[in-house]
């Protein structure tokens, strides 16, 4: 913010010496503008005498003479003439002082009307406003909607609100208020699946009903394809997954990272399916600071995300191998900045590939309370199938604390990484010590 005021204040004061040097030129010849006219009537007379002398000594012809007379009188004229000017300046030094008051107030007037005046604010306090903006207009449309209950594209946009706010309980009423609605339109059944799994960290029985009831309404659906892919990959039924995914593909637009994402795990299915993988034990519910599930990943790292369900989607490591599989360490938050997070904040910690696709490999989630805190990341906490920790050569911690709840990065979050490191590492140090802009 001061670099910006500083390059305005710059820009400011050379626009005024552009603008201003006539007024500073003829300012400085104004103390001898008295004088002007009886300097120049000297000079010529001189010049005059000079020339007689030429033409009585024969040296300058009466032709040459006449021709020269002229010039001289045309020179007389214009220096006066000049002068003239130069005694008038008066008023345009106050023209100048009137142009050096006024350009920077329009300059400020034009950027607050016209300009972002907020840009300029640090990052932590435009994500505050923007939170708060989002907040008030939420509450405003919830108010709207109970004076127009009969609205059902009202209560989507409420539910979407809520939802973009990790409001989950709120936006799951906001949905069911949409009526006999929802039970027709596809995309709606997709979303509501979708923010069961981001509030359940996981497929439940009801997340399933409702994408197998958007596929059966609108079978190339591609959240109910996504979500459907992820949920039997998670339960062990590849072949499935890979059917959903491999509709899902033809309809991503090509080369691009959703794309690409959906290609790896659908290749992963195939070949766990013309393998026969076999499946691991069921895991218990998913609790607080247990796998991040894939909905909260970053949106635009992830189409949309899909969560894993209770059963683990890779093969069970043996204990002796879970070491090279993993990284360790402990994560603390920076002394300079403990006032900038609340202690009911999230925490998201996460490794990505140093070399290969932001996706993070493994997430986990906790809360500003439990730090300083001791974490292990390994491949049961891979977030999409087939992109897994133990796959990348070198990894990065990350961790973001979420003013928002939710994992997309925001301005304002709080955010530390580690050095690279491999597969294995242990006693890494995260230290959260930047404010993101």
């Amino acid at each position: 913010m001061t670099y910006f005021y500083l390059a305005v204040a710059t820009l400011v004061v050379v626009a005024l010496l552009l603008l201003l040097r006539p007024w500073w030129r003829s300012g400085r010849r104004v103390v001898s503008a008295d004088f002007l006219p009886v300097l120049n009537t000297a000079i010529h007379r001189d010049r005059l005498t000079e020339l007689e002398r030429d033409h009585a000594n024969g040296t300058l012809s009466a032709a040459d003479l006449a021709e020269a007379r002229e010039e001289l009188q045309r020179q007389l004229l214009d220096d006066t003439a000049a002068a003239e000017v130069v005694t008038t300046d008066g008023s345009s030094r106050r023209g100048g002082i009137v142009l050096a008051v006024l350009l920077p107030l329009a300059a400020v007037g034009l950027y607050a009307m016209l300009g972002t005046p907020a840009a300029v604010l640090p990052g932590e306090v435009q994500a505050q406003r923007a939170m708060a903006d989002m907040e008030q207009l939420t509450a405003k449309l919830a108010q709207k909607m109970e004076q127009n209950p009969d609205n059902p594209e009202g209560w989507a946009m409420l539910a979407r609100s809520y939802k973009s706010l990790g409001r989950w309980d709120d936006a799951e009423r906001a949905y069911t208020r949409i009526g006999p609605d929802l039970e027709k339109n596809a995309e709606l059944l997709a979303e509501v699946a979708e923010l069961l799994v981001q509030k359940n960290n996981g497929f439940d029985a009801r997340s399933r009903e409702l994408i197998q009831k958007a596929l059966r309404l609108e079978p190339d659906n591609m959240l109910a394809l996504f979500l459907g892919g992820g949920e039997a990959f998670g339960a062990g039924r590849y072949a499935a997954a890979a059917d959903y995914w491999g509709r899902l593909l033809p309809r991503l637009e090509p080369d691009s990272e959703d794309a690409r994402m959906v290609e790896s795990s659908l290749a992963m299915a195939r070949e766990r399916s013309a393998g026969g993988g076999r499946v691991a034990a069921a895991k218990p519910a998913p609790g607080r600071g247990d796998v991040l599930p894939g909905t909260a990943v970053p949106q635009d790292e992830v189409h949309r995300g899909v969560a894993k369900s209770g059963a683990d989607a890779s093969p069970a490591k043996p204990a002796a191998n879970l070491a090279a599989t993993s990284v360790r360490g402990r994560v603390e938050l920076a002394a300079a900045l403990k006032g900038k997070a609340g202690p009911e904040d999230v925490v998201f910690i996460f490794a990505r590939a140093v070399d290969g696709p932001r996706m993070p490999l493994a997430a986990k989630r906790a809360r500003v309370a439990d730090l300083p805190l001791d974490f292990v990341l390994d491949d049961s906490q891979a977030v999409m199938p087939g992109a897994n920790l133990s796959s990348a050569q070198q990894v990065r911690v990350e961790v973001r604390i979420s003013k928002s709840g939710t994992a997309t990065p925001a301005s304002g979050d709080l955010t530390g990484k580690s050095e690279a490191v491999k597969p294995g590492a242990k006693g890494l140090r995260v230290v959260i010590d930047r404010i993101e802009p």
